[in-house]
């Protein structure tokens, strides 16, 4: 990104909104010299894993050669992990890989530790309908105060834990709430949020958000957010190859991304040998950082 325009957006700090107020504009980059982001810039390896880490823990994530590992917040006990078990999983030697703990912004899930079972029955005005294809997430009206209020605690959690950055799930839950003429800019809006909060908290702090690639057409969401996770550029979950038109959308949008020095993170669902072959080097040759998984993301599959 050109010198002159870190400067400016050094200029533009936000500060954080807290406790339910609103938060709005632009939010700068993170600094030039010597950070995270320069470090993300460079990674050409990534992977993720949410769930499915038993009792080696963080083993798999320690052992491995990624440059950037996605993980859940919280153990699949719901702990949270310790600031010495996420330095033991990014230690390697040179430079320590970097740690995202990742958020789901735009769904509430019943199985996370801020969830009450009165909600159930009782539930807040936040809270909308499940989501047929993955039981016990449920739909949020995420421009509500409460629910900003909710997830900027889980944000300090994953803060306070020692994680480099956060990767913000359900970016894209605007599209699936047509009724509401501003819900695109309502998200745009909550990520600037998001992104105020924490680099208030650590200047240095990575937002990444998964998916909603064209939101970075937005000239208020650049300055927020570092780099861009995009699922399903290549193949649909599971080993379904995805449309032409799909495609090229998708890396025109990568395209702007990669024009402001943000990196793209791209991953795909498939176990097909060839397949998987096929898709890492379509990747690479589009330009993209890429990862090939499956759909549970239970596993953190070697890379290649």
């Amino acid at each position: 990104m050109p010198t002159a325009r870190l400067t400016l957006m050094s200029l533009l700090l936000v500060a954080c909104a807290v406790d339910g107020a609103a938060s709005s504009g632009t939010v700068p980059a993170n600094p030039e010299a010597g950070t995270r982001a320069q470090r993300l810039s460079q990674a050409h390896t990534w992977g993720y894993q949410l769930t499915g880490y038993g009792d080696a823990r963080l083993r798999a994530v320690g052992g491995s050669a990624f440059d950037l590992v996605v993980i859940d917040a919280v153990d699949d006990d719901g702990v949270a992990w310790t600031s010495a078990q996420l330095r033991a999983a990014a230690a390697r030697p040179g430079r320590a890989r970097l740690l995202a703990g990742y958020l789901s912004i735009g769904a509430a899930e019943d199985y996370r530790p801020y969830w009450q079972a009165r909600w159930t029955s009782a539930p807040p005005a936040w809270l909308l309908q499940e989501d047929p294809d993955w039981p016990g997430s449920y739909a949020v009206a995420y421009w509500m105060p409460e629910w900003q209020t909710l997830m900027l605690r889980q944000l300090d959690q994953v803060i306070e834990a020692g994680f480099d950055g956060v990767y913000l799930d359900l970016v894209d839950a605007y599209e699936t709430t047509p009724e509401r003429p501003t819900a695109r800019a309502d998200m745009v809006t909550w990520v600037c949020r998001i992104a105020a909060h924490a680099r208030q908290r650590d200047p240095h702090f990575l937002i990444i958000p998964q998916n909603a690639a064209e939101l970075i057409r937005d000239p208020g969401y650049a300055p927020c957010v570092d780099a861009l996770g995009s699922e399903e550029t290549f193949v649909y979950a599971m080993n379904r190859p995805t449309e032409a038109a799909r495609q090229q959308a998708l890396l025109a949008d990568y395209a702007l991304w990669k024009a402001d020095g943000k990196p793209v993170f791209a991953v795909d669902y498939a176990d097909i040998p060839a397949l998987v072959s096929q898709t890492y080097a379509r990747a690479r040759a589009a330009g993209v950082v890429p990862y090939v998984t499956v759909r549970e993301a239970d596993v953190l599959t070697p890379g290649r």
